[in-house]
């Protein structure tokens, strides 16, 4: 009977060690703040590769189209000299209003502009000193002021 004692024991406490990683198993499985968790960093990552990849996407279309802008610059460029060759050399004095644009250099460059931003335009009308402002009530209606050196003739009470 003690036997049966220790036995019953033994399988009791073998069957708590095994549910309980059975449960600690089921219940890292099915963690919904886990699942979320690893499911908003994928989206977050998945993401971030999509923005670093459409940057570099657009960085090498205007790459590209600085290019061909370049080209279509030097391409013109090359029309107008030969223009102002056979304008030079067919017109009857050989002294053409046309000249050449100098080769070599780039029309547009990938440097910065030296020059300052210029101001956006205003959208309304600046008050000067001393007058009445575009929002003023009163601004642009004629004043019914007389000349001062204007005098009315006076009326005769009897009239």
């Amino acid at each position: 009977m003690q036997e049966d004692i220790y036995t019953l024991i033994t399988v009791a406490i073998i069957c708590l060690l095994s549910g309980a990683a059975i449960g600690y198993f089921i219940l890292g499985r099915l963690k919904p703040e886990e699942q979320n968790r690893a499911a908003l960093e994928k989206q977050f990552n998945d993401m971030q590769r999509q923005q670093q990849d459409y940057q570099q996407e657009v960085s090498h279309h205007f790459d590209r189209t600085g290019e061909l802008l370049n080209e279509l610059a030097e391409s013109y460029r090359s029309v107008h000299n030969h223009i102002v060759e056979g304008a030079q050399n067919l017109h009857s004095t050989g002294i053409s209003p046309l000249q050449a644009i100098p080769e070599g250099r780039p029309v547009l460059d990938n440097k910065p502009s030296k020059l300052a931003p210029s101001a956006p335009p205003l959208d309304y009308a600046p008050r000067q000193p001393g007058k009445k402002g575009a929002l003023h009530e009163e601004f642009g209606m004629e004043s019914e002021k007389k000349p001062k050196d204007h005098i009315e003739p006076p009326v005769s009470p009897h009239a």
